[in-house]
């Protein structure tokens, strides 16, 4: 997801389907020729005479012979076996544009397949799927995070540094900030795919304690719960790692 807010090239492989090397695209064994059907005499079409009481009805249908192609390979290419075309895998060069998100598609004028009897060939859609981050969770163009405080500083107040995609910023904690608390750094979510704008991101901030105190921290705490009669919940270490990640990633 970090990369989502800028553009970026990215090679692919893709199978497609090209003309076969050994005989062309004609299909045929080299050395030999593409014949014209005997059948339809070319022209890939059978007509079918019906005598009603209405009269004669004339039926116009594909040529059997030649699946309507009109044309007929008597000696096929060992290679493609007379399809005239082979299935390859290529690399090419893809621009992904910043802000793209799941499930959305780009179109790549002439990789797609080769037309037929010779035509231009058409193109080729691909379809993202963008992989999910363990700290960062994505709404549209809205970036979300949770960050731990201590119970000191969401209580007195501070200053912290927040990992965004596109840095570490300061984000002030006022005094007395709860659990749950949502901040916004405007601009600092993904650009919008289409050019409308930027996301913003929104920080929820989590009140957590240590799982370690000495003996005089817990004095103090059991004299605070005392004047105040107010308690705090335990955080799993997991979550600061996940945090720390999330600052080694920037």
């Amino acid at each position: 997801m970090k990369k989502l807010h800028s553009e970026k090239d990215t090679e692919i492989e893709i199978p497609r389907e090209e003309n076969c090397g050994t005989c062309k695209g004609s299909g045929a064994k080299p050395g030999t020729k593409v014949e014209n059907c005997s059948h339809c005499h070319g022209t890939g079409q059978l007509n079918v005479e019906q005598n009603t009481a209405f009269g004669r009805i004339v039926n116009r249908r594909a040529c059997h012979h030649c699946q309507g192609t009109g044309k007929i390979i008597p000696n096929k290419c060992s290679t493609c076996g007379g399809d005239g075309k082979v299935q390859k895998r290529k690399k090419i060069q893809v621009k992904v544009p910043a802000g793209i998100d799941d499930g959305q598609q780009l179109r790549v004028t002439g990789q797609g397949e080769p037309g037929i009897n010779g035509g231009p060939a058409g193109d080729l859609y691909v379809v993202f799927h963008v992989r999910s981050h363990e700290f960062f969770e994505r709404d549209g163009d809205d970036i979300y995070c949770e960050m731990p405080v201590t119970f000191a500083q969401a209580a007195l107040g501070d200053e912290i540094e927040v990992p965004t995609l596109h840095g570490k910023v300061k984000l002030k904690i006022p005094a007395g900030t709860q659990t749950s608390t949502r901040f916004r750094l405007k601009g600092k979510g993904v650009p919008n795919v289409r050019g409308y704008g930027q996301g913003d991101q929104h920080v929820v901030v989590l009140v957590v304690t240590p799982k370690k105190l000495t003996e005089k921290q817990k004095d103090l705490l059991r004299e605070f719960s005392e004047i105040s009669g107010q308690g705090v919940d335990e955080q799993d270490d997991g979550f600061f790692s996940k945090v720390k990640r999330a600052f080694k990633d920037r």
